[in-house]
């Protein structure tokens, strides 16, 4: 095995992991902030709808939802990053929400959502938990640069909302 030091030409110690550490930062802050907050003056606000539309498997629900004070959560579905707010606060957004996480989990641990933010010339699908199933409406199709409120589900004590397929668009 190689070693990550390596002897330049004057003699002293260098370190390659660091080089490297430095290099891909920027890639990975890059690849979480897609949702640039400076777009205010664009951003229109959109409010879900949840009614009855089409089934999909109920896979994929995420964690078991214990805390009794929980009332609403958004699952980022998604490998990147999505803009979230927690209250009805400006800018945009208050977080960013990491790929294939909850609201309602690590590293935010709140107990209500109340809206995610889709980017400059992207869009995403907005699917809500009823009736034992995924549904989606083609209403809940969000082109950004948007804000999305999210809405209580009718017949559900807790409003479980998941943001899919992120795309340019």
């Amino acid at each position: 095995m190689k070693s990550l030091i390596r002897r330049p030409r004057n003699g002293s110690p260098r370190k390659r992991g660091k080089r490297l550490a430095a290099l891909a930062l920027p890639v990975v802050a890059a690849m979480s902030l897609g949702v640039p907050a400076s777009t205010a003056a664009n951003t229109s606000t959109q409010v879900l709808v949840a009614e009855a539309g089409d089934t999909s498997s109920a896979s994929g629900a995420g964690a078991a939802v214990s805390p009794q004070a929980l009332t609403s959560y958004i699952s980022n579905e998604n490998d990147i990053g999505i803009g979230v707010s927690q209250n009805n606060t400006s800018p945009l957004y208050e977080a960013i929400l990491p790929g294939h996480r909850r609201t309602d989990g690590s590293p935010l641990g709140w107990d209500h959502a109340y809206s995610f933010y889709i980017g400059p010339g992207y869009c995403a699908d907005a699917w809500y938990w009823q009736n034992n199933g995924w549904r989606f409406d083609p209403r809940n199709t969000v082109k950004g640069s948007k804000e999305a409120q999210i809405v209580a589900i009718p017949g559900e004590a807790v409003a479980r909302w998941a943001v899919r397929n992120v795309r340019v668009c």
